[in-house]
């Protein structure tokens, strides 16, 4: 059954129009283009950049970037994989800014826990554990290179399939394999030493 224009709604709309408003300065196409992507965008940020970056400064800089090169878009890939690869790029550059200030500080995500956390009964000693429990993951995320903590971040808090996160990073999935079986291996050893302590 087609829709009367009564009936349409304001979150669908085919990515072609949703680009091609956005190209002509269409607000209802940007706003829309903004609300699919916002929350998945600065949860990329936060779960790869950490506390220590102004990720309200850097979400702003990734959609200033999407709609500046939005002419640019050729559709060779999917729109949300062109959005994800260019909050990625951006999260690369200012990881790479801050490496060469070498200023290395641990990643804190209070937003992960609040979103993340798991239901305790309102025990204040189980919820105590919970949070000391994703801050060592944290703690051992912040140990692994930019390249696997993305990649594990990615696959394991986003949801993003290998063959996602290769097309995203423009990456073999070989070696998206490879990044997410070593980031994982030491991550495990990093909690293991925690549990010993």
């Amino acid at each position: 059954m087609i829709k009367g224009p009564s009936e349409k709604t304001d979150t669908f709309m085919d990515e072609e129009r949703l680009v091609s408003g956005c190209r002509t300065g269409d607000k209802q196409c940007q706003r829309l283009l903004f609300k699919k992507y916002k929350e998945k965008v600065f949860a990329l940020i936060s779960h790869n950049l950490g506390a220590y970056y102004e990720k309200e400064d850097i979400f702003q800089q990734v959609f200033v970037k999407i709609f500046r090169s939005l002419e640019n878009f050729q559709g060779l890939s999917s729109l949300d994989t062109w959005v994800y690869r260019i909050t990625v790029k951006v999260c690369v550059d200012q990881q790479r800014k801050k490496y060469r200030k070498r200023q290395l500080k641990t990643i804190d995500s209070p937003d992960f826990f609040e979103n993340h956390s798991v239901a305790t009964g309102g025990d204040p000693y189980t919820e105590h554990q919970e949070k000391e429990l994703s801050q060592q993951i944290y703690n051992g995320l912040n140990r692994l290179n930019f390249e696997k903590r993305m990649v594990v971040t990615m696959f394991e808090m986003e949801g993003f399939s290998l063959q996602d996160i290769a097309e995203i990073l423009d990456k073999p999935i070989g070696t998206i394999k490879s990044r997410l079986f070593h980031g994982r291996k030491e991550l495990a050893n990093h909690l293991r030493n925690y549990i010993k302590s």
